[in-house]
């Protein structure tokens, strides 16, 4: 099941993409429809709805951590897509600006740092290249910076090296605390791309630390929906790709990490609590390097879809 949010008057509203060509399903309106066509008054349709479906996937996944109503909702939808009974009232024109990130909210960002190779794989191995290191590492990331998977991508005028990497990223279910790594993957509601960007010369200037050089507006590329876990069989046999002005930049797997997702996981909850809808991204291949204003950056996962963003000067 796949899960988009998408930008309305009336705030962002989780959907259903990919049911009715070239149109999003609202997932709450089309709650409403099912109940109605069952005899349900609309008054009371329209309550269960807001109960049943947030329109913010953490809440969501907080009241309903294996979106059991939603999914009922899926099956609907999916069986009634060519029966009239989604009109219009249901539906939303799928423009590709109107995306917002599918994981609304969440409470906590955690973005893993250089768990790929430095090398491709065959090559004649450096001293670098391929070495492990010594454990897990990582940093928070801003809530602020998410943004759409088609938004612009904001270049601050005080970098010179904007560098989008893109990456495969957990979202969490049941809230999780000491998770081991026989039992992390129960704690992945599912899964989305992510890509995490950065200022390395900002980061350089504070001493080395990336939260600030990973925190700006539009760092956190977010898209283009989030899949349920049950639909992505091997979370670590995803090819990851990223192109910038159709020139080819990344051309990775998530085989290649050094740490598992399960891994990750039991490491960062030694620590952390994580939240319903909190958001791990996992590292990125080797090939990302800087953009600047006028670049347009593409990055697409097996399985999670396409990202596409124009690099502007934000001043």
């Amino acid at each position: 099941m796949k899960i988009a949010s998408r930008r309305t008057p009336f705030g962002d509203r989780l959907c259903f993409p990919e049911v009715v060509p070239h149109h999003l399903i609202d997932i709450q309106a089309a709650f409403v429809r099912r109940l109605e066509t069952g005899g349900v008054h609309r008054d009371d349709a329209l309550a269960r709805a807001r109960l049943a479906v947030p329109g913010d996937l953490p809440v969501l996944l907080q009241a309903d951590p294996e979106l059991t109503a939603v999914r009922r909702v899926w099956d609907w939808a999916v069986d009634h897509a060519d029966t009239g009974e989604l009109d219009e009232d249901c539906l939303w024109s799928d423009e590709p600006g109107r995306l917002g990130p599918p994981i609304g909210r969440p409470q906590t960002i955690w973005c893993m740092l250089a768990n790929y190779p430095r090398e491709r794989p065959g090559a004649e191995p450096t001293a670098t290249g391929r070495q492990r290191p010594r454990g897990p590492q990582g940093c928070l990331k801003a809530v602020s910076s998410l943004a759409g998977p088609y938004d612009e991508l904001r270049h601050p005028a005080i970098s010179k090296k904007v560098d989008p990497e893109m990456e495969l990223a957990v979202v969490i279910g049941p809230r999780s605390r000491l998770l081991t790594p026989d039992t992390a993957l129960q704690a992945v509601a599912g899964y989305v791309g992510f890509c995490d960007t950065g200022s390395r010369d900002v980061s350089e200037l504070d001493n080395n630390r990336m939260d600030r050089g990973k925190g700006f507006d539009t760092y956190g590329i977010t898209g283009p929906w989030f899949v349920t876990a049950d639909e992505i069989p091997d979370p670590h046999r995803l090819r990851i790709r990223s192109w910038v002005n159709g020139e080819p930049r990344q051309d990775g797997n998530t085989a290649e990490m050094f740490h598992s997702i399960p891994e990750q996981l039991a490491w960062l909850t030694a620590a952390l609590t994580l939240a319903p809808g909190d958001v791990l991204s996992t590292g990125t291949p080797l090939g990302h390097g800087n953009v600047q204003p006028g670049d347009v950056i593409r990055g697409e996962i097996e399985a999670l879809g396409v990202i596409e963003n124009k690099v502007v000067l934000d001043n």
